[in-house]
């Protein structure tokens, strides 16, 4: 995907259409489950998607490439969210977070797992918008501490201070018998 963002520059910031419509293919996807995650209201996340993509392709001709395409492309909207957010207080709904989860098991584990989600966006959504972004960040893009920490222009510390801070919340919220995914022992990987 890096090499084919290098290879596609020069077409996006001419602003050729096909490279343009491939981009909101190949990012929109992530985009959307990235928004959602920070709105929780997926009527609000389509509409900070396309404000996206529409502030985002005109300026494409200032896109140096020195990170990756999606990543610029989530920086504009994170800036885009914190400005509406700034602009109105919304009121978002607790409950929305499993109305984007991916297939589900079988039906003897349908009920299990939906618990499992609804009581985990339930204890999302008691959380600041700051340690929500660096869990969608760190797990559901599964980026690095460094990574993070230069997207949102911060010091890698402060992501693990906040990383830490909320999983230390989750931990606490969540039933006793919960255990985080096998596979995010290295949470703290930078």
């Amino acid at each position: 995907m890096e090499q084919n963002e290098r290879l596609s520059l020069p077409l996006l910031q001419r602003g050729d259409p096909g490279a343009v419509a491939v981009m909101m293919e190949d990012c929109g996807d992530r985009l959307l489950r990235a928004a959602f995650f920070l709105c929780r209201d997926r009527s609000q996340a389509q509409d900070l998607v396309q404000e996206t993509f529409c502030r985002a392709i005109p300026a494409l001709k200032d896109f140096r490439g020195d990170s990756l395409l999606y990543t610029w492309l989530y920086s504009v909207m994170r800036h885009l969210f914190i400005s509406q957010a700034r602009r109105q207080r919304p009121v978002f709904s607790l409950a929305r977070l499993s109305e984007m989860a991916d297939d589900s098991p079988g039906p003897d584990g349908r009920a299990e797992e939906e618990s499992d989600r609804d009581c985990m966006a339930e204890v999302l959504a008691t959380l600041p918008a700051k340690h929500r972004e660096i869990l969608l960040l760190r797990f559901g893009e599964e980026m690095k501490l460094n990574e993070i920490a230069e997207l949102l222009g911060i010091a890698p510390g402060t992501v693990k201070s906040r990383l830490h801070q909320a999983l230390k919340c989750v931990r606490r919220k969540m039933p006793v018998d919960w255990h985080p995914a096998p596979g995010h022992e290295e949470a703290y990987e930078m």
